[in-house]
């Protein structure tokens, strides 16, 4: 909600409370999905849990206007609504079932629009996620003193000496808080001004890293921490409320 969905367009559902309106749509998908197609897709061994085999039909459903009878009502005979996904790659295999299901349904199939995963700050090859927080994660509460505290340990692609970046210049695509920068930096000018200078060893990850807090704080934290503040209960009731948003 603080980052300003509009509340005329947006509903905000959880499974365990939305899961009525929505439940014969999963066993719909529940119906076509195989349990080998299943497990081939997660790896699911014969040890683990069923939730793991049931779960991926529930995270589906939404893909199709059926799961939402009275949010996108359709009257009998109107063609069904098609939906896009933004989500990272992690979570493909889900929608990828989604899509092989859809024919059979007489559904459109959902399209995909992929995300890049934001660093941890332990390293690019980790994604930042609160369940992993040993890898090093900012969230959305942090204050800026903690902010900054973070991204100063964050992993850096320059040399060992400021003499080493000077000579070889720096791994952008390792640096942390350059990849900060990247995400998040609204300037277009200045991030090919940092891309520039610190490739060429002409900043220091000091130097960037500050930069890095900086973007981060100015254009994520302050304003969201702002607006979460003002969000009440009855802003939350009314974005999960059952109504319809087609305008």
């Amino acid at each position: 909600i603080a980052f300003g969905f509009d509340p005329r367009k947006t509903f905000i559902f959880r499974n365990t409370v939305y899961m009525g309106d929505m439940y014969p749509t999963v066993v719909q998908v529940q119906r076509m999905l195989t349990l080998s197609a299943v497990k081939n897709t997660f790896g699911l061994k014969d040890s683990d849990n069923v939730g793991k085999a049931a779960f991926p039909a529930v995270q589906a459903a939404p893909c199709f206007s059926s799961a939402f009878p009275r949010v996108l009502p359709r009257l009998a005979g109107d063609p069904p609504l098609k939906c896009i996904i933004p989500c990272a790659i992690d979570q493909d295999p889900f929608f990828l079932l989604a899509r092989n299901v859809a024919p059979r349904m007489k559904c459109c199939a959902p399209a995909l629009l992929h995300t890049k995963f934001l660093p941890a700050l332990k390293g690019a090859q980790f994604k930042m996620s609160s369940s992993a927080e040993g890898n090093g994660v900012i969230t959305l509460h942090d204050t800026e003193q903690e902010v900054r505290k973070k991204v100063r340990k964050a992993f850096s692609g320059g040399g060992g000496t400021l003499e080493d970046m000077r000579a070889e210049g720096v791994n952008l695509h390792a640096d942390v808080a350059y990849q900060l920068i990247r995400f998040f930096c609204p300037d277009d000018n200045l991030l090919a001004e940092v891309t520039s200078k610190y490739s060429r060893g002409e900043m220091n990850s000091a130097e960037v890293k500050e930069l890095a807090a900086d973007v981060v704080v100015r254009h994520v934290l302050s304003g969201w921490q702002a607006r979460r503040a003002g969000v009440t209960d009855a802003d939350v009731e009314h974005f999960s409320g059952i109504r319809s948003i087609l305008l």
